[in-house]
């Protein structure tokens, strides 16, 4: 999917890189190029030339030099190189403001790639997606529900939280697995009882037919009334944010922030967010959809810091993983929309140290802000009493 441009350069000036002068590259061929390293993605560094084209450059390329000089451009910048992808090019996506309303198209417009066979999965594309199916399915259903998927990488990129989406290549497809029955669906990954699932290893989401709304009538594929898209909003908000080892608690709120977000026909809106999340969380029936934790108004809690430092196995395992979604979509929110001057400032330099490499527990240093983790409990735990939930931590 991906196409590499592959160069073996000559790094001539190590110490006009590091001071921030021109830097010159002699590739294969003796070609010479002068310019700048714009940002460095995995293992890749995107680099300016002196006429304005950008040029990327595989790492393990670079002589020792020029290794030397892009590992002096990370560390200059307090990254690591496993985390340089975002470095460079945070302040503006940060600076965005809190989108309200988030349109995506009304409708789509679809490429097929590859017809169904025995041996070939139907394909087809929109913007960002590439669609591959096991079943018959005509154009006009695919078009309805990729407005959800065009919808929700729009609103997540909206959000001023650096999400890796943003950073992807141009004519990159996050790759969405589409089955028509549970059985094919299990058989590829997907783990029973769920709706949908992310898998990093190959930056997939997988989903069964069913959960899209649709049903089966022995003929072809149609839309019923009812249902809830959550999970897949839910799973597509992994896909756009994967990369950086963010803590469990937030990996998880994430995603629940966008699946609570209100959705109709291809457009997020967040007005009255604070009630929805509080309904999502605690109301017996959910939201009207059905979708929601339902933990109810009183919620056992372990201490606010263990909670923020549970193991990824332990938070999403287990019989306590439905209240750890449900109370990490309340932590989310609140240092989204409330702590501190609710702009979010905290958790945006949480996101950044994380992304720039720095440890977990470094990187809760900029949520706590000189606040203990009693005291960020006690402030949470008043905020979300306000809301209806009252969370029952253990007494100091």
């Amino acid at each position: 999917m991906r196409r590499v441009l592959f160069y073996i350069l000559t790094i001539l000036s190590l110490v006009s890189a590091v001071a921030g002068k021109p830097i010159m590259l002699r590739v294969v061929g003796g070609e010479i190029h002068q310019g700048e390293i714009r940002f460095v993605r995995n293992d890749a560094i995107y680099f300016k030339t002196s006429s304005g084209s950008v040029v990327k450059i595989s790492m393990a390329t670079l002589n020792p030099a020029g290794k030397r000089i892009v590992n002096s451009w990370i560390s200059e910048r307090g990254g690591s190189r496993e985390y340089a992808s975002w470095i460079g090019v945070t302040n503006q996506s940060f600076s965005k403001s809190w989108p309200r309303t988030v349109y995506g198209p009304t409708s789509i417009q679809l490429k097929k790639v590859q017809s169904l066979s025995k041996k070939n999965l139907l394909i087809y594309e929109s913007g960002h997606y590439r669609f591959l199916i096991n079943t018959k399915v005509e154009p006009r259903v695919i078009q309805r529900f990729a407005v959800l998927f065009e919808a929700t990488h729009k609103f997540v990129l909206a959000l001023p939280i650096n999400a890796s989406g943003h950073y992807v290549d141009k004519d990159f497809k996050f790759p969405i697995y589409l089955f028509g029955d549970y059985e094919s669906y299990h058989r590829a990954g997907g783990p029973q009882g769920s709706a949908g699932v992310y898998t990093p290893r190959n930056q997939s989401v997988l989903v069964p037919m069913p959960v899209l709304g649709l049903s089966w009538d022995g003929r072809k594929w149609e839309y019923k009334k009812g249902g809830s898209n959550r999970v897949l909003s839910h799973e597509l908000t992994h896909q756009l944010c994967a990369g950086p080892a963010f803590s469990s608690w937030y990996i998880e709120g994430g995603a629940e922030y966008v699946a609570s977000t209100r959705y109709t026909h291809g457009v997020y809106h967040t007005n009255n967010g604070k009630q929805r999340v509080f309904d999502y969380v605690r109301d017996k029936d959910g939201l009207k959809d059905g979708s929601g934790r339902r933990l109810g108004s009183r919620i056992p809690m372990m201490s606010l810091e263990n909670f923020m430092t549970l193991p990824y196995a332990r938070f999403a395992g287990g019989r306590d993983a439905n209240k750890n979604y449900g109370v990490g979509l309340l932590l989310t929110y609140y240092f989204y929309h409330h702590d501190g001057d609710g702009d979010g400032a905290k958790i945006k330099q949480y996101i950044k140290a994380v992304q720039m490499g720095k440890s977990e527990r470094d990187s809760q240093k900029f949520l706590l802000r000189n606040r203990s983790y009693f005291q960020l409990q006690e402030e949470f735990r008043k905020f979300c009493a306000k809301g209806g939930i009252s969370l029952e931590f253990p007494r100091k």
